[in-house]
């Protein structure tokens, strides 16, 4: 079996992982960095804790390659963003700040804001974004999207007045076509998320990622692109609990699924009866958070979106999977979501399924 040559992160998603404090998410970054993982991702929710102030401490504490998947730019506004970037790089010693970006999960995020004009958010975000950092003088008037959105003045010149230390690099969460093309045009890499695995069981991703990949060698010749991908996984010694864990992402992950396209086929492939896709969709609309939601998938269904289960039956997956990312160039393979233990995990994936 082919070996993973590229970088190897884990995701700590710790909205759903919500009994760990800062101190103990601070706590399994040092784990992993003891465990030779690269890189360490947090993702950003309302009503959590926040993403930049995990971060900072992870950042003080670790010395670890740290980034963000995703971070969701209706919840702050660019000027912001720039300014909490900028303050994390001088707390990484030189170490790059990895900023994935995206709209935010549909059932989530989607809920939470009035998420208007995705595709133009991503891109001025990440534009204006760019330039603060870069030290420009930045206007909304040339943003006039997301400037409208946060009621910033379009007549004020806004500039950081101190410098990043550190590199900071923009990957694309966004995987509908139109947002790869904005990922080409102005940011550092695609970052693949939780749909890694079925749009690999369902010979997708190939063709997702040649049009994007084409367009950045010719727009962005000088950029080299840094490709990751979310490799979901729920380990654990005990089996039942991984299942368990691992539901309330299914059960929205299958709505983000159904808004890709994918077919009945499809979903049979990945073990998911199209009429379950249909019962989760109505109790979303009806109102079911995604706990709510998550009672409604069994446990056949979790495959679709997850290597799950115990050490020895993940093993083999996870280094299949593995497999298929360096055969598709990706530079990082993040695994991500873990399992109901974060130490249990980490522990065993590092030396039961990744070990020599």
């Amino acid at each position: 079996m082919t070996k993973f040559t590229g970088d190897i992160g884990l995701q700590f998603t710790i909205h759903i992982a919500n009994q760990y404090t800062v101190p103990e998410i601070v706590r399994l970054a040092g784990i992993a960095h003891d465990q030779g993982f690269d890189q360490v991702w947090v993702n950003d929710n309302l009503g959590y804790r926040q993403i930049f102030v995990v971060l900072a401490a992870m950042a003080t504490k670790v010395p670890i390659r740290l980034g963000s998947a995703i971070l969701v730019p209706y919840f702050r506004n660019p000027v912001d963003l720039a300014d909490s970037i900028a303050t994390i790089t001088e707390l990484t010693d030189g170490r790059e700040l990895s900023i994935g970006i995206a709209r935010g999960a549909h059932v989530i995020a989607g809920n939470q804001v009035t998420a208007e004009k995705p595709l133009t958010t991503i891109r001025e975000t990440v534009s204006s974004v760019k330039a603060l950092l870069a030290g420009e003088t930045v206007s909304f008037k040339d943003y006039p999207h997301v400037g409208s959105y946060f009621h910033l003045n379009p007549d004020w010149e806004f500039q950081l007045d101190f410098e990043p230390q550190a590199p900071v690099r923009f990957y694309s969460g966004g995987n509908g076509p139109k947002g790869l093309q904005i990922a080409a045009r102005i940011m550092d890499g695609i970052l693949i998320g939780g749909y890694y695995n079925p749009l690999v069981r369902t010979g997708r991703l190939a063709a997702m990622l040649e049009p994007p990949r084409t367009l950045a060698a010719e727009v962005q010749p000088n950029i080299p692109q840094y490709d990751t991908c979310e490799l979901n996984v729920s380990i654990s010694r005990n089996r039942d609990a991984a299942f368990q864990f691992a539901k309330p992402y299914v059960s929205h992950m299958l709505i983000s699924l159904k808004q890709m396209g994918f077919t009945d086929d499809e979903f049979r492939t990945i073990f998911v009866e199209p009429g379950l896709v249909t019962a989760v969709d109505e109790a979303f609309e009806s109102g079911a958070t995604v706990a709510q939601a998550a009672q409604l998938i069994p446990d056949e269904a979790v495959k679709s979106c997850f290597v799950v289960g115990e050490p020895e039956e993940c093993k083999d997956q996870i280094l299949d999977l593995m497999e298929h990312a360096e055969n598709l160039n990706f530079g990082q393979v993040c695994l991500a979501k873990l399992g109901p233990d974060y130490e249990e995990a980490i522990t065993l994936l590092r030396q039961h399924v990744l070990a020599d």
